[in-house]
């Protein structure tokens, strides 16, 4: 069952302020999950948004290349990264895994994972 500790969050925070002293990120535990979301950088995410007009933006960890030029998919990986090492930093703690088979509805995974750009209450900023 997928399950995400506050120490492990704990440690993702951490490790984002550290690596990304200029960005502030808002880091939160959902039952299952982690939510990560950049509040303010000073990386132009919104001239990538799909519709300039959209305060916030969310990131399919799956299609980061995909969907981003490169500079802010750098950046995207390397949080990524980050929100799946950085938990096997905490006592107990262990490294994001998949083990799911979508082909036989079989899902294990160490957790979830949310990652966006602004939220719908406060807007990513340019700084």
């Amino acid at each position: 069952m997928a399950y995400i500790s506050a120490e492990e969050v704990r440690e993702i925070r951490k490790e984002l302020k550290k690596e990304f002293p200029k960005y502030k990120f808002s880091v939160r535990k959902r039952q299952h999950s982690v939510s990560v979301n950049i509040l303010k950088s000073d990386l132009d995410f919104r001239s990538e948004f799909r519709d300039p007009t959209d305060k916030y933006e969310g990131v399919n960890q799956y299609f980061i290349d995909k969907h981003w030029s490169k500079k802010p998919a750098k950046v995207l990986n390397k949080i990524l990264e980050i929100i799946k090492t950085a938990p096997a930093n905490a006592e107990n703690g262990e490294a994001w895994f998949d083990e799911s088979d979508i082909m036989t509805d079989y899902f294990h995974t160490a957790f979830y994972i949310d990652l966006q750009i602004g939220t719908w209450e406060k807007p990513y900023e340019l700084i």
